[in-house]
């Protein structure tokens, strides 16, 4: 702390100043003002300014006078540092009303733009495509202006009869919906809103959306035999999710320094699921990678990149085309269509026709919970049929 050489102003009783060694203040040197000055029985030293800031002995002077006025009169403060606590005090006040104004203000596009979009790169490419299709599309034109405190259920209502009208499936409604939970959820963690999210009071529909086609052996063959021909490298990605069970996010990330040869088996990090695992290499899977790393150039980046090297975000039109072509024609239930995801359910439904227990499928597919697994129960019923003859033994 400062030690300064006080010396009393011969004007104004109770003002002093100190006189800086070196700096200057146009031709003088600068000063630094202060009072002394006992009220009620307490004695009060402060500091006020430098002489670069404005400060005087006169201005000094005023000062004190002010302080000793406000305790002749009882109103007021005549302590300083009282008087510059309560000015900080009222100052943050008043911040703070204002920052509470702007977030009662703030719209859910503003909050979506500024706040919750930019921090969502983590997520794989094509949930974030997904996202901000639905988001731009369907949620924005409805009330991207409404401030985010006032989206109600009514609100939400009116967009699950929009997306109804114009036939859009129950999983896409959940979706909007599941986005707009989100949007809430960080809203709510910031500070923006205290209310619980205005979906929990909107009924969605209930349909079990989950893909119930697989293909069979010769169908599996048939497309992969078309594609070695005219898309060889969809043909090696849809090996990886027919007999290794890998979701198109996997198979797009995978690199090579994810595969080992000699164990025969693949390294899947930060997959939908969040827990990382293995895929075991089938004698053709690992033939196939063999192959690419031999004419690849690249050893240690994406074993499947697009054109310009980069992850590949979903699977291309030209697939999707053959896969609607030999397998969707006439076939309105999505439930029934056969997609890229199509060859990760024929890989778990094989696996359980074959008498592999749950729980291990489970395991490979990397299912989260063992309920997402347990649909594919009913494709054992030998194994359900020879529980049953128990009752009789």
């Amino acid at each position: 702390m400062a030690v300064y050489q006080w010396i009393s102003s011969d004007k104004f009783r109770g003002v002093r100043w100190h006189q800086h060694s070196t700096r200057r203040h146009g031709v003088q040197y600068d000063k630094l003002y202060g009072i002394r000055y006992q009220l009620g029985g307490k004695r009060f030293e402060n500091i006020l300014g430098w002489t670069s800031e404005g400060w005087s002995e006169r201005r000094a002077a005023d000062e004190l006078a002010k302080l000793k006025e406000a305790y002749t009169v009882g109103e007021g403060d005549f302590a300083l540092k009282e008087k510059r606590r309560k000015a900080m005090e009222k100052a943050q006040a008043e911040e703070e009303a204002r920052r509470r104004e702007a977030l009662a203000n703030i719209s859910l596009k503003d909050f979506w733009d500024k706040h919750y979009w930019p921090a969502q790169k983590h997520k794989a490419a094509g949930s974030l495509v997904a996202e901000e299709s639905l988001f731009k599309k369907w949620i924005e034109p409805l009330f991207g202006q409404t401030p985010l405190v006032k989206l109600s259920a009514a609100d939400l209502e009116s967009l699950k009869a929009k997306l109804r009208e114009e036939g859009r499936a129950p999983s896409t409604i959940k979706y909007c919906f599941a986005i707009i939970s989100q949007v809430w959820a960080m809203a709510k963690r910031d500070g923006f809103v205290n209310e619980d999210s205005p979906t929990r009071l909107v009924s969605l529909p209930k349909r079990d959306n989950r893909r119930e086609r697989f293909l069979t052996s010769k169908e599996a063959e048939k497309l992969l035999s078309l594609l070695k021909k005219q898309l060889p490298q969809a043909h090696d990605m849809c090996l990886l999710a027919l007999y290794c069970g890998m979701r198109f996010g996997e198979v797009a990330a995978l690199d090579w320094k994810s595969v080992n040869f000699t164990e025969g088996m693949l390294s899947i990090r930060d997959p939908k699921a969040k827990r990382n695992r293995v895929a075991f290499m089938t004698p053709t899977v690992a033939a196939m990678l063999r192959v690419r790393h031999t004419e690849g150039e690249d050893k240690t980046g994406l074993i499947f990149p697009n054109r310009k090297g980069e992850r590949i975000v979903s699977a291309s039109n030209a697939l999707t085309k053959i896969m609607d072509a030999m397998f969707n024609e006439g076939v309105e239930d999505t439930r029934q269509r056969v997609s890229f995801h199509s060859l990760r359910h024929t890989f778990a439904s094989w696996l359980v026709q074959r008498g592999v227990d749950l729980y291990k499928v489970k395991e490979l597919m990397g299912h989260e919970d063992i309920k997402m697994t347990m649909r594919y129960a009913h494709l054992a019923p030998e194994g359900l049929r020879k529980a049953a003859a128990l009752i009789e033994r």
